[in-house]
C-alpha cells in the first residue's frame, strides 16, 4: 500500500510539473507560430510583388529574392520545431500502431532520443560554422550571414526541448 501511495504521489508531482511545462510551452508555441506565419505572409506578398514588378513593369526590388530565401529558411526551421512540438511532423505510424503499448512507448522514447542527439549535433556544428563564416556579408543585402544562419541552432534547440518534453510525457503519462 505504501508503494501505491508513493507512486500516486509521484504521478501527482509530475502532473503538476507537466502543467507548468505546458504553461511555459504555450507562449513559446504562440511566438514561434506567429513568427512563422508572419514570415510566410511576407514571402507570399513579396513573391507576388516581385512577379508583378518584373513582368508588368520590368522592374525589381533589389535584394527581394535574397530576402525571400532568408525568410524561407527561418520559416522552415521554426516550422519544423513547431510541428515537432505538436507532434504533427511527417511520420509513418503503420508499424508503430501494431506494437503493444509498452513497446510503442519504448520506440517513441528511442525516436525522441535520436531526434535529441541529431539536433544537439546540428547545434554544435552550426555554432562552429556560424563562428567561422557568420560574419561574411550576404551578396545583395549586405547583412552578416550569421543573422540568417542562427535560426538553425535556435530551432534545433527548440526541437531538443520539445523532444525532452515528449520523453517525459511518454515515460510518465503515455498510458493515460
Amino acid at each position: 500500500m505504501d508503494n501505491e501511495f508513493q507512486s500516486s504521489a509521484i504521478i501527482k508531482i509530475f502532473n503538476n510539473k507537466m502543467k507548468r511545462i505546458d504553461q511555459f510551452e504555450k507562449p513559446i508555441n504562440i511566438l514561434l507560430e506567429g513568427i512563422t506565419t508572419f514570415f510566410f505572409f511576407v514571402i507570399v506578398i513579396m513573391t507576388i510583388l516581385l512577379v508583378i514588378l518584373r513582368y508588368v513593369f520590368n522592374k525589381t526590388i533589389i535584394g527581394g529574392n535574397e530576402a525571400i530565401q532568408f525568410l524561407f529558411i527561418y520559416t522552415t526551421a521554426f516550422g519544423a520545431a513547431v510541428s515537432l512540438g505538436k507532434r504533427q511532423h511527417i511520420k509513418i505510424s503503420v508499424f508503430i500502431e501494431k506494437l503493444t503499448p509498452n513497446t510503442r512507448k519504448i520506440v517513441n522514447i528511442f525516436n525522441s532520443l535520436l531526434i535529441i542527439l541529431l539536433n544537439i549535433y546540428i547545434v554544435l556544428q552550426s555554432i562552429k560554422w556560424i563562428s567561422s563564416v557568420g560574419y561574411f556579408e550576404t551578396p545583395v543585402l549586405s547583412i552578416p550571414q550569421g543573422i540568417v544562419q542562427i535560426c538553425i541552432p535556435v530551432s534545433c534547440g527548440f526541437i531538443v526541448l520539445y523532444s525532452l518534453k515528449h520523453i517525459i510525457s511518454e515515460f510518465f503519462f503515455a498510458n493515460e
